[in-house]
């Protein structure tokens, strides 16, 4: 019922969900328009906000959403080899797995955050379902094809748009209906998730498949296992590099600029989005080389832990972070902070996850999340005690 660990697979998961708070975090705090577009905040962007910014948009942004892509895709076959034949399709475990998960997607994005990715993967997943018996060749093949034409599907209308002035109302507008209470704040963010939800699936969904055949593909070769040999992951480390130059580069134009609209979308998150592949599988390289280094498993364990409760991980910090900023939650300080402000926050909730993750791991089997998950899979509460 359960795979043995990958070490390789735990450590890029728990750089993952932790490197994708701080991308999240501006957009827990203000509106989603600032997410895009940084220069609509209602508050005045600082040196320190626009530097906070460019190293969040070089060395976070797409990276490692990318990453726990490709590790979905994984997951997906290793769960999958519990499959049954004789069962029907809607008794499978695999099933249940993504149909439980498309539940807790519903829930998360409309009752708690509206930027959930977890529905996203339920149902590319459906679409993946068959291809995990794939061999390495078209996996690899047709995945980099989806991976391509799918960034093409997202950036090209901002490519075609004619430039415009974005406008600032909608954001303060947006503010005003946050900080007004529980109520307020929640019927918001069941408008803004409704609004985007289904239109992100659409757009979204040739990109993350072909990152999970991608994924999937490399765990089979045994490089994401990371079972390779040294070379090619110091040659992906090197590939990384000038990646992250052109990223940075692109950035800096946007920011330079005053982050036009579209270009900031367009022309210069091109390198970004393009180019994420590389740099991920490049910081994936990293880990794999430092963990084969005497030191590398200890230093690594507390990220390993973060990664075997990502799924925890990543709920809590909804969790946490609209209970600061939405309205009726908590201190409600949506619209107060920008980039920078916000880091504090995030290096607070790093710190308190990869603790919180070593210690319940040394009692339990699982993370609580994990735990409830695997357990409605297989349609019976499993042992989370040590």
């Amino acid at each position: 019922m359960s795979a043995p660990r990958v070490a390789a697979l735990d450590h890029l998961r728990g750089l993952s969900i932790l490197g994708i708070l701080l991308v999240n975090a501006i957009a827990f705090a203000q509106p989603f328009d600032v997410y895009s577009l940084p220069n609509l905040s209602p508050l005045k962007l600082t040196a320190a906000d626009r530097l906070t910014w460019w190293i969040s948009t070089t060395f976070f942004e797409n990276k490692f959403v990318t990453a726990f892509t490709l590790l979905f895709g994984v997951s997906m076959f290793l769960v999958g080899r519990d499959d049954r034949p004789h069962l029907p399709l809607w008794e499978q475990p695999l099933f249940r797995r993504l149909a439980w998960l498309a539940i807790f997607g519903l829930l998360h994005g409309a009752l708690i955050w509206h930027g959930d990715i977890l529905l996203a993967y339920a149902v590319t997943g459906a679409f993946f379902w068959r291809w995990r018996g794939a061999d390495v060749k078209l996996l690899l093949g047709f995945g980099l094809f989806l991976f391509i034409a799918g960034n093409l599907v997202v950036v090209w209308p901002m490519l075609a748009a004619a430039p415009v002035i974005a406008d600032p109302e909608p954001v303060l507008a947006t503010v005003a209906k946050m900080q007004a209470g529980f109520m307020s704040s929640l019927a918001e963010n069941v408008r803004v998730w409704a609004q985007g939800e289904w239109g992100e699936l659409v757009q979204f969904l040739p990109l993350t498949l072909g990152l999970m055949m991608i994924g999937l593909g490399l765990y089979k070769t045994g490089w994401l296992r990371g079972e390779a040999r040294p070379r090619l992951y110091i040659l992906a480390v090197l590939a990384a590099i000038p990646c992250l130059i052109l990223s940075g580069g692109s950035a800096f134009l946007a920011q330079a600029q005053g982050f036009p609209f579209p270009e900031t979308l367009g022309l210069y998150d091109l390198a970004g989005r393009f180019l994420c592949l590389p740099i991920t599988l490049g910081y994936a390289a990293a880990l794999i080389l430092l963990a084969r280094a005497s030191f590398g498993a200890w230093l690594l364990h507390p990220l390993a832990c973060a990664g075997r409760m990502a799924f925890s991980n990543y709920l809590m910090q909804s969790l946490i972070m609209t209970m600061i900023f939405y309205g009726g939650r908590g201190p409600g300080l949506f619209g107060t902070m920008n980039h920078a402000a916000l880091l504090p926050i995030v290096i607070a909730i790093w710190a308190g996850q990869l603790v919180f993750s070593t210690l319940w791991l040394r009692y339990f089997r699982y993370g609580p999340f994990e735990w409830g998950w695997r357990s409605l899979t297989y349609n019976k509460r499993l042992p989370i005690t040590r």
